[in-house]
């Protein structure tokens, strides 16, 4: 039952459409004509605007017509630069489209009007676009998207108040929630459109609605309801005289009597409804009347008259069809006809404009070519300064670079002296036997000398990797067999792997007799560093392998790990002197970017390559080719390792043994003992650092140590805590997030945080700052020094938790407004370098500022109180008042511009609201 009212639903307003189609087509036609006679003396924007209407007159008589007209509109109208006549045209093609059925091209049209009618601001266009791309989506049953659009149109039918385009748009809400089966909300958009039908005394209107009403409650069961829509729209009906729609809606009326049961109602609407349609010639309605009265007749058992009228049915279908091939070989005729004509007209029109173009296309093409010339003289011009710039930047970027090498060479050099009377100092007192030392201070002579020791072998591989570069050693080859030489060096590495719980192994597919031609005390550094490199960035359970081959002519060694690998965008500068890579958050140990590097300039010299390939998460593999020999006897000894392994595995081994824990979760350990003292949690990655703070500190205070974040973040949550002291690089979680983690936390916020790091940098002070920390201390620093800053924050805490809850720690007001004053300084300078950019906002701040756009608010605000919307403003006013009393501007566009507003009279609205006068007042005051 309700499928069958659905279908006949729909039918109904098919007939509906199809009436008033037809009448509206008689009246097309007439336009047509008037419009075509007014065409012929009309020019510009006025036959644009003609063209317009010939495109909408034809969009239900001739969908080609209309789309020939259309564009016709469109290129004259953009001739003449007229946005209205753009938009229209657009939109008037799209609708051809629809009506053709490409609905692709139909959405394409109407998306390039509604993109005309938001730049030109028109609403009228902007509603009636958003409301074809919305009909779009419902011919394709994408309700969903067509409600969004409607929603998008009704926007500015309601700020133009345009009651004609509300209508509309909640008629076309109506449609669609009838369709999604929503019929509450389907028949409260019908009840408004037909409110404002009867508003504006639109008869035609409130007929369409009618009926729309008649057959939501038709869908929805309720025939009662629809035959009270039907009867109001027969009073609609009778005051505009449309006897096809008057004979429709009795029509309607006699089904919904027949479906109900009620045959004598129904044959009395269905009689009534034929004499309109026959008084009229209505024949596809007489047609479909007389297919209802057999039905009638057939359900009162009245079988003869049942077939007199299905007889009658028949004849009207063989007459509607012939009548209607002859109209439409008629009407194509009078079309062909028309359409000639119209085409004869416009090509004698495009002759004398194809003329007028080719001359001024001739005179365009000569100045052209002229502005051609010109602009590749210009160009070769700029091409040769620009080569000769290169080069002379290429010349200058290599003497920097030189220039860089010396100076770290120099600096290398001239910390070799201090380092000697250090380590001579250190042997003396060691061997003076008259010295008396405590253990303690043994211990902290030993740390003093190791580090010592570590930095002049630091100073010792700058110079050697500063050497290489400038050519100055030279190397002692011997031929080396390559099996029992790598597997010797790789067992150096077996108790370090070991220690990590690594699995470290070499594997050889080459011959015994295969050899190289190296010098094996360089050599081995090579080595060294790559598997030291591979260990470093390798966890419990990871593996490390070596391998060798042999391609051609040409030994192949890779050393392969499972570990971190490294970012890809790292991989290009990995052998560069002194890079590290930006970002990699496991690494425990810093060195100084010389490791790689050195093994570049190593294999460079022995004559043989080096790449690396990587994935971060997956590991890496650096391949190292080399030329080899097949020796004839294999008696060559194998070369003893040299002091380099030896040494730095003497002065590094404990220290890496201590910091690569393979397992970041150990157990905590405190060196606290009496209960009563404040406990202190020092987190840093650098074992020796720990010990050394803890030494500092232990008399006054309890020390529990965490190796970093992860580690420090377990102890707060098992111990209670009075004040942490952090580095900010580490392993795992490195400072930075542990703080973040501690300001997340209710019971964690308020304990007093001391940040100790080598690193303080203007951007780890920004950092820092907007994570509520305010107290930083520079490494190296005194016992009194963090003493005293330890004190402090401690005496403070009870007064400063109370007072700001929300932060983390007290202010150290000296070392705060320093920092203040130096990011304010940054910001303000950011802001007046771009001071007329219109699109100035946080996030372009954030990004030269290489922080995040939530960092960077907050830290505006919290030094400032405004927000950095209002701050930029605040910086802007100033700025422009400076400009008006040096009289540097003229009037108040080039004002406004000066500070990157394009809204002039909205300028002077803010300016007058700011300065409390006007911009014109302020600037002949200043003239």
């Amino acid at each position: 039952m309700n499928r069958s009212l659905v279908i006949f639903g729909w039918v109904a307003l098919l007939c509906l459409w199809t009436n008033v189609t037809l009448a509206k087509t008689a009246q097309s036609q007439k336009s047509i004509d008037s419009l075509k006679d007014s065409l012929g003396i009309s020019s510009g924007i006025q036959r644009a605007e003609i063209l317009a209407q010939l495109s909408w007159q034809y969009r239900n008589v001739n969908s080609d017509s209309a789309l020939y007209f259309g564009e016709q509109a469109y290129e004259l109208s953009k001739s003449h630069n007229y946005e209205s006549g753009i938009i229209k045209s657009l939109n008037f093609q799209g609708i051809a489209y629809r009506n053709k059925s490409d609905y692709s091209n139909a959405f394409k049209y109407f998306v390039e009007a509604l993109k005309a009618a938001e730049e030109a601001q028109n609403l009228e266009q902007i509603g009636y676009s958003n409301i074809n791309i919305g009909n779009i989506y419902i011919y394709q049953t994408n309700y969903e998207g067509a409600l969004e659009y409607f929603e998008k149109a009704l926007i500015p039918a309601q700020e133009l108040n345009d009651q004609n385009m509300l209508a509309y748009v909640y008629l076309n809400l109506g449609r669609t929630y009838s369709r999604m089966d929503e019929y509450s909300r389907a028949e409260d958009n019908y009840l408004k459109t037909r409110a404002i039908r009867k508003k504006l005394k639109d008869q035609e209107g409130l007929v369409t609605i009618a009926v729309d009403l008649a057959e939501l409650t038709m869908r929805k069961g309720d025939l009662d309801g629809s035959l009270k829509y039907f009867h109001e729209s027969i009073d609609a009906i009778n005051q505009i005289k449309n006897k096809g729609a008057l004979a429709f809606s009795l029509y309607n009326i006699a089904v919904i009597h027949r479906q109900k049961g009620n045959l004598d109602s129904a044959e009395y609407y269905s009689n009534r409804s034929l004499e309109v349609a026959k008084a009229n010639n209505l024949k596809n309605d007489i047609r479909k009347i007389h297919e209802n009265l057999s039905i009638i007749a057939e359900g009162r058992g009245d079988y003869e008259k049942a077939l007199h009228y299905f007889k009658l049915n028949q004849e009207n279908e063989d007459s509607i069809f012939n009548e209607q091939t002859t109209r439409t070989i008629e009407s194509l005729k009078s079309q062909y006809e028309a359409e000639k004509k119209e085409a004869e007209t416009m090509f004698l029109r495009e002759i004398v404009e194809r003329q007028q173009t080719i001359i001024i296309l001739a005179a365009a093409a000569s100045f052209l070519l002229l502005v051609i010339a010109i602009i590749i003289y210009m160009r070769a011009v700029e091409r040769r300064r620009l080569n000769k710039q290169i080069s002379t930047q290429a010349k200058k970027l290599e003497e920097l670079d030189f220039a860089k090498s010396r100076f770290f060479a120099n600096i290398s050099h001239d910390l070799r002296s201090p380092l000697s009377l250090i380590l001579g100092n250190y042997d003396q007192i060691k061997q003076d036997s008259e010295s008396y030392l405590t253990t303690d201070s043994k211990q902290n002579l030993e740390v003093a000398n190791k580090n010592a020791q570590r930095l002049l072998f630091l100073t010792d591989e700058i110079n050697e990797l500063t050497k290489l570069e400038e050519g100055k050693i030279k190397l002692s080859l011997k031929d080396v067999p390559v099996n029992p030489y790598l597997s010797t060096l790789v067992a150096l590495f077996k108790s370090s792997a070991e220690f990590k719980s690594v699995n470290l192994s070499f594997n050889s597919s080459v011959p015994e007799n295969v050899a190289i031609s190296i010098d094996p005390n360089q050599f081995e550094k090579i080595i060294f560093n790559l598997i030291t490199n591979a260990l470093k960035h390798t966890h419990k359970g990871d593996t490390v392998v070596i391998n060798t081959e042999t391609q051609q002519q040409n030994l192949i060694i890779s050393v392969t790990d499972s570990g971190e690998g490294i970012p890809e965008k790292s991989l290009p500068y990995l052998f560069d002197r002194y890079y590290q890579s930006p970002k990699n958050n496991y690494h425990v140990y810093e060195g100084l970017g010389i490791g790689l590097s050195l093994v570049k300039e190593l294999v460079d010299v022995h004559g043989g390559e080096i790449q690396v390939t990587s994935k971060e998460g997956e590991g890496s593999t650096f391949i190292l080719t080399m030329p080899f020999m097949v020796l004839e006897h294999s008696d060559n000894q194998i070369p003893e390792t040299s002091d380099y392994i030896q040494t730095k595995n003497k002065l590094w081994g404990e220290l890496w043994e201590k910091t690569y824990n393979p397992d970041p979760n150990i157990e905590l350990t405190s060196n606290g003992q009496d209960k009563d003292k404040p406990k202190l949690l020092l987190v840093d990655d650098h074992p020796e650092v720990r010990e050394f703070i803890a030494k500092l500190v232990q008399s006054e205070y309890q020390v529990t140590e965490a190796e970093n974040g992860v580690m420090a973040l377990k102890i707060l949550k098992n111990q209670p805590i009075d004040l942490v002291i952090t580095d900010l690089m580490m392993p795992w979680m490195d400072g930075f997030e542990l703080l973040e983690k501690m300001q997340e936390n209710e019971d964690w916020k308020s304990i007093p945080v001391l940040v100790v790091s080598a690193r303080n940098t203007a951007d780890d002070q920004l950092q820092v700052l907007t994570r509520g920390i305010n107290n930083i201390l520079q490494k190296p620093f005194s016992k009194e020094d963090i003493l005293l800053r330890i004190k402090n924050l401690l005496d403070q805490k009870e007064r400063w938790v109370k007072e700001n809850g929300n932060s983390i720690i007290v202010n150290d007001k000296p070392l705060i407004n320093d920092i203040e004053k130096e990011l304010l300084e940054k910001v303000k300078n950011l802001v007046i370098e771009q001071i007329d950019n219109p699109d100035l906002t946080v996030l372009v701040l954030a990004d030269a500022m290489a922080a995040s756009e939530r960092k960077v608010y907050r830290m505006i605000k919290k030094l400032t109180d405004l927000t950095p919307h209002e701050y930029i403003k605040e910086i802007r006013w100033h700025y422009l008042e400076n400009l008006i009393k040096n009289k540097s501007l003229k009037n108040p566009t080039e004002a406004a511009k000066a500070i990157g507003m394009k809204n002039v009279t909205n300028f002077k609205k803010q300016f007058h609201k700011r300065f409390n006068r006007s911009i014109e007042e302020m600037m002949a005051k200043n003239a």
